[in-house]
């Protein structure tokens, strides 16, 4: 959509096609009931940096005059208490007892020695890389049993490149933050901006522009096949008012998961990027929309659930992004539960994933009974984030190379990068190969040689 908008406003024509009912995919608004929510609910991150300043410079009037400026709120909930997310040493230290506390340290100062007197040569694993980084009682305690719950996998079967979601956690980043020394700006932020209506603001902004310029967004319209007259795609094939509409097309931009994509290749791509494509997989998420009797439940954007008795993630509270989303009286939290889309639970009713949601909310230090729920409802995103194996890069890299091997083909964003970015970085991303195409047309192979460079850096944290 950033592309799309970015292209428009550079004079090219566009259109973009959009199997759902509206613009933003993950970042979107719904309605349930008399409640505004997002499936998140999701902020846009403010960095520190020369290039994150010109994003939001440029982005900031989709979000409305009034729009919010908000500081992180997140807290992460152990062994019954709460603690400020990212950790701070001391509270960790304070908050557990004592026999714990001496334990982290141990641990952290053994891990420590290690590592310096025998220099890792690789970490294959989350595990490895977070023993390692962390000491190993701090890293099960704070993020092995979560890790686990979340991708599905036991950590020692996770890639450490999983690690660039929490790479800023390790003990001396945390003491470097308790002491009041400033971390990576580009790592570390801590302020959002955010439409006082829901994140769709920023797509919709984004469509009308596209419409605006005379180009167009046609919306119920999934792709159904890309064809390719030798290395370039002549025409895509979407499924429109319930019949095929081919486009002709100078090149294609694609935000769908890699799987999906190659899949959809007419002649296809050799079967050997097939194969590799079938070995990546996806995360799918039941997200439980519950609506209470109270006007407020926590002050926070966010809480993780790190103790193993816990089934869901995290709990994120629409009201606290934005009031004018949720009526006074009331408010309503997004619960959320991984699983595997071809597991039972998947499949279950949406009773079920309920029952499963409000028991663990009950457990939670908030006092919430049963009788204060007004209302609920339950939906999915199949293909919510990227899963990092061991070796996952022996299957990413070739299909990538694949893919932009057609030379007017590119792709971006979380699902066609099979990144776990932030929506900063996506339009970001969008913007910048809107300027590169517009300049000097489609060059896949220059554009997967940027992203590359791009995802390591993300792998290392920065």
């Amino acid at each position: 959509m950033a592309a799309a908008w970015r292209l428009s406003e550079l004079g090219c024509r566009v259109t973009v096609l959009e199997k759902d009912t509206a613009v933003g995919g993950m970042g979107k608004t719904i309605a349930i009931g008399k409640y505004a929510v997002d499936y998140g609910p999701h902020t846009f991150h403010i960095r520190e940096t020369d290039e994150s300043r010109a994003i939001h410079d440029q982005v900031a009037r989709f979000f409305g005059e009034d729009r919010l400026v908000l500081t992180r709120g997140t807290r992460v909930l152990l062994r019954g208490k709460e603690y400020v997310y990212p950790l701070e040493m001391l509270q960790v230290l304070t908050g557990v007892s004592p026999w714990l506390s001496a334990r982290i340290v141990f641990d952290y100062a053994l891990a420590t020695v290690k590592s310096t007197l025998s220099p890792p040569t690789h970490e294959d694993s989350f595990e490895e890389w977070g023993v390692r980084n962390l000491g190993r009682t701090l890293y099960d305690l704070c993020f092995g049993i979560y890790s686990a719950r979340v991708w599905g996998l036991p950590t020692s079967q996770i890639s450490s490149k999983q690690a660039q979601r929490v790479a800023k956690l390790n003990l001396k980043n945390i003491v470097l933050r308790t002491l009041g020394i400033k971390a990576d700006p580009a790592t570390y932020f801590t302020k959002y901006m955010y439409p006082r209506k829901g994140i769709s603001r920023l797509y919709e902004g984004m469509a009308h522009e596209v419409r605006k310029a005379g180009n167009s967004v046609w919306l119920e319209s999934p792709v159904v096949r890309l064809e390719r007259e030798g290395e370039r795609i002549a025409r895509v094939v979407c499924a429109r008012n319930g019949r095929e509409e081919s486009i002709a097309c100078a090149g294609v931009l694609s935000t769908l998961p890699l799987p999906q994509l190659v899949g959809m290749m007419t002649p296809a791509l050799p079967a050997s990027i097939a194969e590799h494509a079938s070995k990546l997989r996806y995360r799918s998420l039941k997200l439980i929309y519950i609506a209470l009797k109270r006007p407020r439940l926590t002050d926070y954007h966010w809480v993780y659930l790190l103790d193993g008795h816990y089934r869901v993630n995290r709990m994120s509270e629409q009201k606290n992004v934005s009031p004018d989303m949720v009526p006074p009286d009331r408010t309503i939290l997004c619960i959320e539960l991984s699983c595997w889309c071809d597991e039972p639970l998947w499949r279950a009713s949406d009773e079920e994933i309920y029952r499963i949601a409000l028991k663990d909310l009950m457990k939670m230090s908030y006092g919430v009974t049963e009788d204060e729920v007004e209302d609920y409802h339950v939906t999915d995103i199949a293909t919510a984030y990227p899963v990092y194996e061991l070796n996952f890069e022996d299957h990413l890299i070739p299909v990538l190379e694949g893919v932009h091997a057609i030379g007017n083909l590119q792709t971006l964003g979380r699902h066609g990068l099979f990144l776990n970015n932030s929506m900063d970085d996506n339009v970001l991303l969008g913007m910048k190969v809107a300027d590169q195409i517009a300049s000097g047309g489609f060059n896949s192979r220059d554009w997967l040689s940027q992203m590359l460079a791009f995802m390591n850096l993300r792998f290392q944290g920065k």
